[in-house]
């Protein structure tokens, strides 16, 4: 095989769910007090989803994206979701880039272009683990459809976690932003979630 032209490296999959929070109130210190520390308070977040003209990643169920959080540029790059009933299970790649603007640009050029923009508020609290599989991720999203959270772990610590935070697997939320928002638009022509100011 030839290693220059084929990267080797094994795939890194994301598990993850979304739940509707009720009440946000509280819930900081109910996940400080299950072992969870805060990484990041509450920082605006800005996400575009890129295609091509012909939409080729959307057809093949795949994404891009471009997001600018805590004064930082990052794209990611995420594969098909793996059949499962309760959980996100998809191939994720992600990188920061230095100048966001510009890398914008560039993938204007080659054809990428903006078909959906974003928003929302991020808290980030994070449980480590000696084992990088055990370790839990949780953020609170505050978003212009309503407040989630979201999980990513192994598929057993996320069982265990929403089960201590009063969650069932009946309200795994699977879907993706972009998916929700049309979900709970459906008739609208507006390509962006994003907060009216």
């Amino acid at each position: 095989m030839n290693t220059a032209t084929s990267p080797s490296a094994k795939k890194k999959l994301e598990i993850e769910v979304k739940l509707r929070i009720a009440n946000r109130e509280g819930l900081p210190a109910r996940l400080k007090k299950l072992g969870f520390r805060e990484l990041c308070h509450r920082q605006f977040e800005d996400n575009w989803i890129l295609d091509s003209r012909g939409k080729r990643l959307l057809r093949e169920h795949c994404l891009l994206r471009l997001r600018h959080f805590e004064g930082k540029s990052f794209v990611t790059f995420k594969g098909p979701k793996t059949a499962s009933r309760h959980f996100k299970i998809r191939e994720e790649l992600e990188t920061e880039v230095a100048e966001g603007e510009k890398f914008h640009q560039i993938l204007d050029r080659l054809g990428f272009t903006a078909v959906f923009r974003y928003q929302k508020y991020r808290s980030i609290f994070v449980r480590a683990h000696p084992q990088e599989s055990k370790r839990l991720i949780i953020t609170i999203d505050e978003t212009p459809i309503g407040d989630y959270l979201e999980i990513e772990g192994s598929t057993e610590n996320i069982r265990t976690i929403s089960g201590q935070l009063g969650y069932r697997p009946r309200d795994f939320v699977t879907q993706s932003y972009l998916e929700l928002y049309f979900k709970n638009n459906p008739r609208s022509k507006q390509r962006q979630m994003i907060f009216q100011r």
